[in-house]
């Protein structure tokens, strides 16, 4: 089986309410959605996200589609050995995994269809086959967050999860109204996204915030400031999670070398593949360390993948993260996914078990083309420019 075809379409979805992050605002999501065709007739899927944008992903894949043609999926480690160390993306890995995890989602598509196996079977089994998820809360007026959180567990959500930044008082009164909206049995969960780091705030408003029981504080300094996270640990006692800290494989474990974290947030996207995502995953298992999957702001594709991961380690017992709450619709058959007690169900098909309807394809990739891309930085997007405009379907044959 060899590949024969490398599609690559820019999609953009629009969020029901805009996202807001230490970072930046956000309005929607728009990715680049991946068919590896072989000669065999069975056609791969896969999936990258707008990190740092969908233009600069989309420019990674095409740089890497030569090397990828006429490959066989089966050499996939092989494959992605040969474009960090060989074609250059080592020295360039966080661009290079969004890229890579993409072509190598797809490659596992490919062969789990090929030997007629939903990928968790590759992966050795699973532990479970309910993945459990949080319910998001955008930042915006406060009482409109309560009645969020309160919906969240209406629906059968156990943990809720909140992004911080907006300055002390603001962040400490979301956590206050949140916690009083959700009761003191559902989990919080609150994510500062490196914004804590300035000025000695992480320490104070952590011991304020221990009193409405954080499940755990993620990311609360720079993702570089291991030490410093590590003393938080030590002097604080309170749960530390790290996200940007952990991007690499090498990342996570400094962080478990430095013990800067008690729970780690990762995902294929940021390590740069699903095998590595599995091995991060049970090298913290080693280490008794939980693990979640970290979302850039995924997909059907990206996020049914991931979940073949997240069933066959031990240490995805917490909720993982997804954007589905405030997304509008899906590119997979049958749009978003159903969620039961804050659970999506693992696939049985074939591959990473789901499907492309063409229809919200062609749609959504329209919408990049006449809208422009999202961005998750909040820049304006840029519909007016040609260069925005073309190339949103891209394809070449060998």
């Amino acid at each position: 089986m060899k590949i024969i075809d490398f599609r690559t379409t820019i999609v953009s979805v629009p969020f029901k309410e805009p996202e807001t992050w230490a970072f930046g605002k956000v309005e929607g999501i728009s990715n680049v959605i991946i068919e590896l065709k072989t000669d065999s007739g069975l056609t791969g899927l896969g999936e990258c996200p707008m990190f740092p944008t969908a233009r600069i992903a989309h420019e990674a894949l095409c740089a890497m589609r030569p090397i990828v043609l006429g490959r066989d999926p089966f050499d996939r480690e092989v494959l992605l050995y040969e474009l960090t160390k060989v074609h250059g993306w080592h020295h360039f890995r966080r661009t290079g995994n969004i890229a890579m995890a993409g072509i190598d989602i797809a490659l596992w598509d490919l062969v789990g269809q090929a030997t007629g196996q939903p990928l968790y079977k590759l992966f050795g089994g699973a532990f479970r086959k309910e993945i459990p998820y949080y319910f998001y809360i955008p930042d915006k007026d406060l009482d409109l967050m309560a009645a969020d959180a309160k919906r969240g567990v209406r629906e059968g959500f156990n943990t809720i999860y909140v992004k911080l930044g907006g300055g002390f008082e603001h962040d400490f009164e979301v956590v206050r109204i949140l916690r009083e909206a959700i009761g003191p049995d559902k989990k919080l969960r609150v994510d500062a996204n490196e914004s804590w780091s300035e000025g000695g705030i992480a320490t104070e408003l952590m011991r304020r915030m221990a009193q409405y029981n954080i499940e755990f504080f993620e990311q609360p300094l720079l993702y570089y400031d291991h030490d410093g996270t590590a003393h938080l640990r030590r002097t604080l006692g309170h749960p530390v999670g790290a996200n940007q800290s952990a991007w690499t494989e090498v990342d996570a474990f400094e962080v478990l070398r430095r013990q800067a974290a008690d729970v780690v947030l990762t995902d294929q996207h940021q390590v740069g593949s699903l095998s590595a995502f599995y091995r991060v995953a049970w090298m913290l298992a080693m280490y008794g360390i939980p693990v979640m999957k970290h979302t850039f702001g995924e997909l059907g594709i990206s996020t049914a993948a991931s979940m073949h991961v997240m069933a066959s380690c031990p240490n995805f017992t917490k909720a993982n993260q997804t954007h589905y709450s405030i997304l509008t619709d899906d590119v997979i058959e049958g749009g978003i996914p159903p969620f039961h007690n804050g659970c999506l169900t693992l696939p049985e098909s074939p591959g990473i078990g789901v499907r492309l309807d063409r229809e919200r394809l062609k749609k959504y990739a329209k919408y990049t083309e006449e809208h422009g891309e999202f961005s998750a930085y909040g820049f304006p997007r840029d519909s007016g420019r040609p260069e925005a405009r073309k190339g949103s379907q891209t394809r070449e044959r060998a």
